[in-house]
């Protein structure tokens, strides 16, 4: 109830563009799960309009569509910021368009002046506007851009490269949105942010520029563990060399990677938004003051690894399962990554993975549901779709195309994968009983009572 409460507050944002701290800051319109180059269109020009803000066309993407940066401030100090450079990854870009309307805001004229002559910002807020369009990690070519920083075949690897080659960055910050289902640390929770200061070489020596990327991140993180304690990890650091996060540690930059990820009750990820926008003010206020200096590598270290598959979206613990062949228990796992959700995992799971939605089924027995024949037409609200999952269907076949759904529930057509006992890979559509009565349903990862 705790987690659930810091989530309705942090998610309780401003619909103003304009405020007074950086936390209520929000540019409207993003709230969303994909962003395209016409929803942060307007905010550049926009940005565009301010004395200091210097909008550039640096290149057009293999479609054709127009990749952009805006330059603010003229210090010595070199900051380079890049975005959605995986098309499907957002959350940064929502953030930046956040940190450009605080720092245009009339009412932030005296912050902005106490360092654009010490530094200069370089944001280029969406490298990959194609597959932004159609949602794809990878450019319109199918090649993914940050595998292409050494043989440059891409339009937008590019045009990233020629910019960090003129502008020669002192801090580049690399960032991107991670999968769901990463914990900080093992058995952690959720890892909303993860950090890196990226390898540039098969050792993972620490040279002083990754060794200074690595104090600043150590600085910065004092903030995430402020705002979302317990939620912060740190990223493999294997060697990638074709990645830009990789090569431009070999340049010397130090390179900040920052992965937005998932938090309870938060789809769109409004909270990993909201620490982003955060980070990049502490940045440019920790290199104007030099406070970063002060934080120590081993603070780096101690961040948690991110642990890899370590939360599901649906676990049922302890289920029994009636077979012919002898009932025994069971963890089934079932996660939802953008197609019908299936079971994922079976076995001991909860030992080792954590569910956002999970049930002590150790009284429950699986059951698998009946088809509902459709020979008219039928209209699935929340309650009548209730009733015939009590009644023990859990799919549906015949004319499929009469059935129109409002419940929001998934529906399964039945195909011969609906087996008596649970099997991996198959649709996520079952009942869980008590005493020969359903109790729950089972649909994709949607736990529903029954009673």
């Amino acid at each position: 109830m705790r987690q659930h409460a810091l989530a309705a507050t942090l998610l309780t944002l401003s619909t103003s563009t304009l405020a007074n701290t950086i936390e209520d800051t929000v540019a409207s319109g993003l709230n969303k799960p994909a962003i395209y180059y016409a929803d942060i269109e307007p905010y550049l020009k926009s940005a565009a309009k301010h004395p200091s803000v210097t909008l550039k066309q640096i290149g057009t993407s293999f479609q054709g569509q127009a990749l952009n940066s805006l330059k603010i401030g003229n210090g010595p100090i070199k900051v380079m910021m890049w975005s959605q450079m995986h098309g499907d990854e957002n959350t940064a870009t929502a953030a930046l368009m956040d940190f450009l309307s605080f720092i245009t805001a009339d009412e932030n004229a005296k912050w902005l002046t106490s360092w654009q002559q010490k530094i200069t910002l370089l944001i280029i807020p969406m490298v990959n506007p194609d597959g932004a369009a159609m949602q794809t990690r990878h450019n319109a070519q199918g090649i993914d851009l940050n595998r292409d920083a050494k043989a440059l075949r891409t339009k937008e690897g590019q045009i990233l490269m020629a910019v960090a080659n003129e502008f020669k960055p002192d801090f580049g910050f690399n960032l991107h949105d991670q999968n769901a289902y990463y914990g900080a640390g093992k058995m952690g929770k959720q890892a909303t942010i993860s950090v890196l200061a990226p390898a540039y070489n098969e050792a993972r020596e620490v040279n002083k520029s990754r060794g200074e990327a690595m104090q600043f991140i150590a600085h910065l993180a004092k903030s995430v563990e402020t705002m979302i304690p317990g939620h912060l990890g740190k990223y493999n650091d294997s060697y990638s060399y074709r990645s830009f996060g990789d090569t431009f540690s070999e340049k010397g930059i130090r390179t900040i990677l920052i992965e937005s990820g998932a938090y309870p009750n938060d789809p769109n990820r409004q909270i990993a938004r909201k620490v982003n926008r955060v980070l990049y003010k502490k940045a440019i206020d920790s290199i104007t003051s030099g406070e970063w200096i002060t934080a120590k590598i081993t603070q780096y270290h101690a961040i948690p690894f991110n642990a890899k598959d370590n939360w599901v979206d649906l676990l049922i613990d302890d289920v029994t399962v009636k077979s012919e062949l002898g009932n025994y228990q069971i963890d089934i796992a079932v996660n939802n990554k953008g197609q019908s959700p299936i079971i994922k995992e079976l076995g001991d799971i909860s030992s080792i993975r954590q569910g956002y939605t999970s049930l002590d089924a150790s009284s429950l027995s699986f059951k698998a549901g009946k088809g509902f024949v459709l020979n008219k037409s039928l209209t699935l609200t929340k309650s009548n779709y209730k009733e015939l999952l009590k009644q023990g269907y859990s799919c549906f076949s015949g004319d499929i195309g009469t059935l129109e759904n409002s419940s929001k529930w998934p529906v399964y057509a039945c195909k011969s994968v609906f087996t008596s006992i649970p099997s991996l890979h198959a649709p996520a559509a079952f009942l869980l009983q008590a005493n020969g009565i359903n109790k729950y349903a089972v649909l994709g990862t949607e736990l529903i009572n029954l009673e």
